[in-house]
């Protein structure tokens, strides 16, 4: 070979080499960094676009089955145009969100963010922890000033976005919706009232005379003896009976415990929770309350509802069990029971801070743009619109107010909002102060305001906060509750129906719970509460 030509080729090798040396830094630009360093030409710290040539992020997505897919959304058109920020969304909706992403969270191509929520506890810690995840405090003081204004003026959201290793690893939707914190409320048949001149019950013995009479006096006058006193679903958050007991100083929830005196307590071993089952179970026993409470399902609750056979009922808002006429000439809320001994207590969830809507991964190579982007959705009115429907269809603006729009016939409320808005799929928020001032609400929404207000005043002021836990303590959390769940489940229905007395077995099945280990399960929401407070 000669001296020339072996001199050309060398020309062109090392002419390629470079080439793709810059076609892989223009690929993976970093254009600022945490530590001050001067921003590139393509980012903009501040203003608009956020990025001057557009870029791509990859967002795996959860949606409802109602969304309409976020890549055909205009609202997220609408924030692309304005961003310059391309989100490509893989939308997974239903019940195959769990496998999917805990595939893809194993595998090495990760997307640039996780959306949606449907990251748990156990995820975020785990991969944060590896690094999967990235903190993203220093980003956010650094550019999200929505972010930051949000943490100063309620500092329980930063608290909540803390994981127990001090970092940010996901960022919430804040929703200011107080109805939402009470997840559920009593309705009864005001017109089988009127019917048999009754008043609407406020005691325990009040309400035991009110279903019997529905039981034996035919208020629904067909002849039949149908009619179904009270219904619910054992277990469930939103139909169920978790809030029944604080007739009896008690609440319980999925967790199965509470604060009392500022320290946890396992509800199923209180002695308000015996009295509460031996009520209930008086109750049954007299088919006072529905028989299929431990079986039916979400379908066969709310077909109930669409008959005249139902007295009262456990639900968020009565529309949703027997239409929209109805709730109104029918039904009127029932509040919280006094019990026996002059407890009157209801169950107020977290609802206003949902967690893990959003977290980046370290596949990013543009996270100063995307924590700028995430910040758009906690500016006041891209939180409405993204939250709560588009404005200008879902939500017509007059000043500074916001009006939610009645949905074109033959679609829900709900149909409108999903096909028209990511929420409540997306991090951001909708403030409590727009809630209660500056939004006009449809009638299905001013039933649910109307029966928070006459709740409230009983649901506990001390709810169990959105804490953090470790890996480790997550994972003897699970192992331990396993096994509490199912006793306490099994134990609850025999009792209930009569296949055994509460009274006899009490005391052992408190000595089976400890040894299940339920005073270290306890103890372990103690140190996540204790943080908590400290944080």
């Amino acid at each position: 070979m000669n001296k020339k030509y072996l001199s050309k080729v060398v020309a062109i090798v090392v002419s390629m080499m470079l080439s793709v040396s810059f076609v892989g830094c223009n690929k993976t630009e970093k254009t600022t960094s945490k530590s001050g360093e001067e921003v590139g030409g393509n980012f903009n710290p501040t203003g608009y676009p956020i990025v001057n040539e557009e870029i791509t992020i990859r967002a795996f997505t959860q949606i409802d089955p109602q969304s309409k897919d976020f890549n055909e959304m205009k609202i997220l058109k609408d924030l692309k145009e304005k961003t310059g920020i391309n989100v490509v969304y893989e939308c997974i909706s239903g019940s195959i969100w769990n496998e999917k992403k805990n595939l893809v969270l194993a595998s090495n191509e990760l997307p640039d963010i996780f959306l949606g929520g449907g990251l748990s506890d156990s995820d975020v810690i785990k991969y944060g922890s590896q690094g999967v995840f990235i903190p993203l405090e220093d980003w956010i003081d650094q550019y999200a000033v929505n972010i930051k204004k949000v943490f100063e003026e309620d500092p329980s959201v930063k608290k909540s976005c803390t994981a127990a290793d001090g970092h940010i690893y996901t960022l919430p939707y804040v929703d200011g919706y107080e109805p939402e914190d009470v997840t559920n409320h009593m309705f009864i048949n005001k017109t089988w009232l009127e019917k048999l001149g009754l008043s609407v019950p406020t005691t325990t013995d009040e309400f035991y005379d009110v279903l019997k009479a529905f039981k034996e006096k035919d208020p629904n006058g067909n002849g039949e003896k149908d009619e179904i006193p009270f219904t619910y679903r054992v277990g469930n958050v939103y139909n169920g009976d978790f809030s029944l007991s604080g007739a009896f100083g008690v609440l319980d929830g999925p967790e199965h415990v509470m604060i009392k005196d500022n320290k946890m307590v396992f509800s199923p071993m209180e002695e308000g929770y015996k009295e509460y089952i031996q009520w209930t179970q008086k109750l049954y026993s007299e088919g006072l309350i529905d028989k299929e409470i431990f079986t039916q399902d979400q379908g066969q609750y709310l077909a109930k509802g669409k008959m005249d056979v139902v007295g009262g009922f456990v639900i968020y808002s009565s529309d949703n069990m027997v239409g929209e006429e109805r709730a109104d000439k029918d039904f009127t809320v029932l509040q919280p029971l006094e019990g026996p001994n002059g407890d009157r207590l209801w169950g107020r969830y977290v609802k206003g801070i949902r967690p893990h809507k959003v977290a980046i991964t370290k596949e990013n190579q543009n996270v100063e743009a995307t924590i700028r982007w995430i910040d758009e959705f906690f500016d006041e009115e891209f939180g409405v619109e993204s939250h709560l429907g588009e404005i200008g269809k879902v939500i017509l603006k007059e000043g500074d107010k916001y009006k939610v729009a009645t949905p074109p016939e033959g679609v829900t409320a709900a149909q409108f909002k999903f096909e028209n808005s990511a929420g409540p799929f997306a991090p951001g928020i909708v403030s409590k102060e727009v809630y209660r001032n500056r939004l006009i609400q449809n009638k299905s929404a001013e039933r649910k305001t109307k029966a928070y207000e006459l709740y409230d005043e009983f649901a506990t002021q001390n709810p169990l906060p959105i804490m953090s836990f470790t890996n480790a303590q997550l994972n003897e959390i699970a192992t331990i509750k396993a096994d509490i769940d199912t006793y306490v489940e099994e134990m609850k229905a025999k009792w209930i129906t009569g296949q055994s007395n509460i009274e006899k077995d009490w005391e052992d099945y408190k000595n089976t719970l400890k040894k299940m280990q339920v005073d270290r399960y306890v103890e372990l929401y103690q140190e996540a509460y204790d943080l908590y407070q400290k944080q």
